[in-house]
Formats: C-alpha cells, structure tokens, sequence
C-alpha cells in the first residue's frame, strides 16, 4: 500500500512539475512576443519621428526663403519662421503635462493592447 501511494505522489508530482515549467514557458513566449511588438513599434515610431523632422526642417526652409522673397530680406524671412518656432517651443513648455499625458497614456495603451487575444 505505501508503495502505491509512494507512485500515486511521485506520479503527480512529475504533472505538476511539468504543468509548472509548461507555464513558465507560456509566460516567456507571451513576454518575447509582447517585447517583439513593442521593439518594433519602437523602431517604426523612431522612424516616422526622423521623416517628420526632414519634413518640418525642409519645409521650414522653403517658407524661410518663400517669405525672404517676398519682404525682400532674407533674414526677416527666416527670423519669421525662427519666431514660429520660438512661439511652439513656449506653447510645448506650457501644456507639456497635457502632451506627456496623452504620450504616455497612448505608449500604454499600446504595451498593454487589449485588442490582442492572449490565449
């Protein structure tokens, strides 16, 4: 009888093990799979973000010259668009709570993602 209940334990005990490192397991490859998807949103956002500024810097650029053509001095035309970016840099200081509320509530939402079935 012992030796029945001695097996009967060291059967169970093999499950449980196995169920154990098969959820560690799960765990690890959910984890990858979430880190995976955040690097590479990482990498596309860095990407969107260096475009976006060639086009905020070239654009800058041609308004700069498009106003120095019209009021004749180049230096009023690019001190115009110096002071437009003067006037944004002052705006960003002031409503940075706002702007870090909704960056950081947008980075979560997409690291938690409930639209993704974790099954």
């Amino acid at each position: 009888m012992e030796e029945q209940s001695g097996s009967f334990f060291k059967e169970y005990r093999d499950k449980i093990e196995g169920y154990v490192e098969d959820r560690l397991l799960l765990l690890r490859l959910k984890s990858v799979k979430k880190i995976s998807t955040l690097i590479v949103q990482m990498v596309g956002m860095a990407f969107l973000a260096i475009l976006s500024a060639f086009i905020v810097l070239f654009i800058s650029i041609m308004l700069g010259f498009f106003l120095g053509h019209l009021l004749d001095s180049y230096y009023a035309g690019f001190g115009i668009v110096t002071l437009l970016f003067i006037l944004v840099f002052f705006l960003s200081i002031v409503y940075r709570k706002r702007l870090m509320r909704k960056i950081i509530s947008s980075i979560i939402d997409t690291v938690l993602d409930k639209k993704e079935d974790d099954d």
